[in-house]
Parts: structure tokens; sequence; C-alpha cells
């Protein structure tokens, strides 16, 4: 049985370490924490396995004397913001975002809509394996609303941004849902916004590729694109807090563009301000941070970390490169991939240029990524990595896993904090130099 307790949530295989029992005792404690008649928004994606952990997470609140805002299924963005927008105590939401279909997870949600402070869910990871269930008496009992979000969240959405000058482009998206929550938002929003939207994989609960949004996952998106003469494509997660571009011409962008377009966006418009990203977030963030004036801080990688530093600095922007996830605090706390999809099209017609023009204009590295199964035990690994970083005379940043840097480039080893796995992240401006190093790495880890 395999259940992983990380500030990104608790998450497991469906029937092999998540399941009801285990979401029912999760979600009692978290409202015990909270309060006898505390509130609480609950929201899934669209897994096989969403609506039987829906019903047990609910009841678990209920026995806690909770009371529940259901909004069914939803993009995590969404339910996040409706944390703050119906000023609840906090929020369940049942997704497992970019993991295989058999995984589930259980993010909790604080006030403002903001991901528990990782201190938090130690503490209740240390409850779960040493406390029980407590019902309250039956006359404290929570109550269940089930609400409709989605609408007020798109109007929302539209006001926040530019409207009027995106439908004035009358541009053109194909968006790849892949059967996730944010076929029920983002097509929406790009309709409402002028924009001829042609959606693929639209099936909800139907995942026809591989969950993130990459290079290798998005073959079919890479050639309808430039096929149908459309001007961007665009991939979210099963969640939709992810996003990745596709260009007019076809090519796949890493995961950092789509965070790097809107934050060089942003920080122009307000005249510099301050960045937070996190440290898998490739160097180009700190060029475009020396560009527009602004001071940019790297916290550990995770969404809960970038947002409680960003709410620490009153952050005029932030997120994590490493996955295409973009936080603007002036809308909601949480990774949004509407949000960045919208600004995206925002960009694309206050330029007035193609998004490729647009993106060349970017700081270039060359970024790899790959992940390695668990053959040894990290502290076994971690040494090996000092020693090489020792070697090749590279700086260390220990934050979260082991970072090496120098004038060249820069490598990130850690393991994952919501797979059994070792990532592995190598950027230069030179790809010959980022291949080097990566495989001196990867002789280190098999």
């Amino acid at each position: 049985m395999t259940l992983i307790f990380t500030p990104l949530g608790i998450r497991g295989i469906f029937g092999s370490g998540m399941d009801a029992e285990v979401a029912m005792k999760i979600s009692n404690l978290f409202g015990h924490r909270l309060g006898t008649g505390s509130i609480v928004v609950v929201g899934r994606d669209t897994r096989p396995s969403g609506e039987v952990l829906e019903h047990a997470v609910i009841s678990g609140l209920n026995s806690a004397g909770v009371d529940v805002l259901n909004v069914g299924i939803a993009p995590t963005p969404t339910i996040e913001w409706a944390v703050d927008r119906y000023q609840a105590d906090g929020g369940v939401i049942i997704s497992a975002s970019h993991n295989p279909p058999e995984w589930n997870a259980l993010k909790l949600i604080g006030k403002r809509g903001v991901l528990l402070h990782p201190d938090e869910m130690e503490e209740l990871k240390q409850e779960f394996f040493s406390g029980r269930l407590r019902n309250v008496p039956w006359s404290d009992i929570g109550r269940v609303e089930s609400i409709d979000i989605i609408g007020e969240y798109i109007e929302d959405l539209l006001n926040f941004v530019n409207a009027d000058r995106i439908r004035e482009a009358e541009l053109k998206a194909v968006l790849d849902v892949n059967g996730g929550a944010g076929a029920y938002v983002t097509p929406y929003v790009f309709e409402a916004l002028g924009v001829k939207v042609n959606t693929i994989n639209s099936a909800p609960g139907i995942f026809v590729r591989g969950m993130e949004p990459k290079p290798d996952t998005l073959k079919d998106l890479s050639k309808i694109v430039p096929a149908i003469g459309f001007d961007v494509g665009f991939a979210h997660d099963a969640d939709a807090d992810r996003l990745t571009v596709v260009t007019e011409m076809g090519d796949v962008m890493t995961e950092d563009i789509s965070l790097a377009l809107v934050v060089d966006y942003i920080l122009e418009r307000r005249g510099g301000g301050t960045l937070v990203v996190n440290i898998a977030s490739s160097k180009m963030f700190d060029d475009i941070a020396r560009k527009r004036g602004a001071k940019i801080y790297r916290t550990p990688v995770g969404e809960a970390y970038v947002a409680h530093k960003m709410i620490e600095l009153n952050a005029t922007v932030g997120g994590e490169g490493s996955c295409g996830g973009v936080i603007l605090p002036e809308f909601h706390l949480g990774r949004d991939g509407p949000l960045a999809a919208s600004i995206i099209m925002e960009i694309i017609s206050s330029k007035g240029r193609s998004i490729s023009e647009i993106i060349y204009e970017l700081p270039k590295y060359h970024m790899i990524r790959e992940n390695f199964k668990i053959e040894r035990s990290w502290d076994e690994i971690k040494e090996k990595l000092l020693s090489l970083a020792e070697r090749r005379g590279m700086a260390l940043d220990l934050t979260d896993g082991v970072k090496m840097s120098d004038m060249e480039s820069w490598a990130l080893v850690r393991p994952s904090k919501t797979e059994p796995k070792i990532r592995v992240l190598v950027e230069s401006e030179d790809i010959e130099v980022a291949r080097e190093l990566l495989s001196e790495i990867r002789r280190v880890l098999v």
C-alpha cells in the first residue's frame, strides 16, 4: 500500500493506498482542525474514482460538524477561487493532477484558497497515523449544499483580462483538455472572449494521452495547430492548474514558457515588482526579473511553498516554471491554467505578433528533463551528487534536493513529492553542455 503525504496533498493509487476510508479519515481530521460550524468547499476532477472519494470526503467533514459547499467537477483553480470568493474556512480538492488515472489525491486548502502550509500538512500526517475518526453529536452534524461556481468564475476571469482587446483580435486556438476538468471552463472562457476554439480530447474522464502536458504527450496537438492554421495551441492536465503552449508552427514549448510569457507581461505592465518561482524554474526568470527591475525569490518545488512565500512578500506574480503553473494573487493564490491561457491570448492580441515571435524574444536556454526510478536510498544518491558537484567545481543549493550550478549550466536532482521517482532537470545556454552534465548525473543514478 502506498500513501504519499506531501505539501501538495495526500495521494496514492485508488484501492492501494488511497480509498474511501482514508479519504473520510483525512477529511474528518481536517474538519476537526477547522472546528464545528466551519464551511468547506469540495470539488473534484474527472477521474473515475473521484465520485467515490467525494462521498467519503463529505461524510468525513459532516461527521466533524463541518458544512460543505459541493461544487462537483471543476478545475482546481476554480475550486481554490471559490474558497476565497465564498469566504469559506477551507477546501478539499479531489485530484491527483498530473499523476496517472489510477491515482487520486486530496489537496487541502485553507483560507483565501491557499494550499495548507507544509508545516500544517506535517501535523495532519502525524494525526492521521496516530488518531482516529471523531464524530460530533447528532445535533451538530454538518450540512451539504450543491452549488454551481463555474459561471461566476468565468465571469470573474473575463473581468480580470482585457476582454475587448482579445475579441478585437479574432484569434483562433486549439485546446487539448485530455478529458479533464478544464473542459468545463477554458473552452467557454475562449468563446466568451471571441476566440474561435477547437477543443480536442474533451470527453470527461477519457484520458487519451499522458496526463502531463509536455512535448512527448502533445504530438496530436502539435500537428493539428499548424494543419488548420490556428494561432496557438494550449494543453491542460486533469485539473487544469497547468498549461503548456504550442506555437502556430506546431512547436511544443517547455512548461517554463507559459509562466515566462505571463511573468514578463505582468512585470512590464506593473513597472517591476516581486516574483516568486520554485527552485526548478528556468534561469530565464532571473533574466526577466533583471530586465523588468523586479526582485526574484525561489522556494522549494510545490505550489504551497510558492503561494505562502508570495503572501509573505506581497508578491506581484509567481508560479512554477517546472509545470507551467501561473499564480496571480490579484485573481487568486493558486496555479491557474484557464487564467494563464486567457492572459497569453491578451499578450498575443496586445503585441499584434505571432506567439512564436513573442516567445523568440524571451531569454534562450536549453532545458532537459528526465525521470528515474528510485534504485537506491536518497542519502546514497545525494552523497554521490555532492561529490560530482565538488569535482566539477559547481556551487551547491540544498533547498530542495541537490542543485548544482556554475556559469555555464545548472542541474537539479530531487525525489519527486508526488511519485516514487527521482526528477532531474538540467539547463544551459548550450545544449551540448546540458547533455554532458545530464550524462554525468545519469551515471550516478543508474
